[in-house]
């Protein structure tokens, strides 16, 4: 399973690198479904600041200020912790 979750990573990361966001060049419902995935990554699959888009992405997601206020409403989460 390791090689396939860094190997998957790996096209991720570089997708990231075609432009800003998943979809283009603009913020889409795309970057809020890959959020998820991404997030347990960091939790279960190694996801660190070595891969610095997907890292990056991760930081941008949580400044936005949508992210903030559902996080206000919701309340903090911790994926399988």
């Amino acid at each position: 399973v390791l090689p396939n979750i860094e190997r998957i990573l790996d096209f991720l990361e570089a997708e990231l690198g075609k432009s800003a966001w998943f979809a283009g060049a603009e913020f889409s419902a795309a970057d809020v479904q890959m959020s998820f995935p991404l997030e347990i990554s960091v939790v279960r699959a190694g996801l660190t600041e070595s891969r610095p888009r997907l890292w990056g992405f991760l930081k941008t997601i949580h400044a936005r200020p949508a992210y903030q206020r559902a996080l206000e409403k919701g309340g903090k989460y911790d994926f399988l912790r």
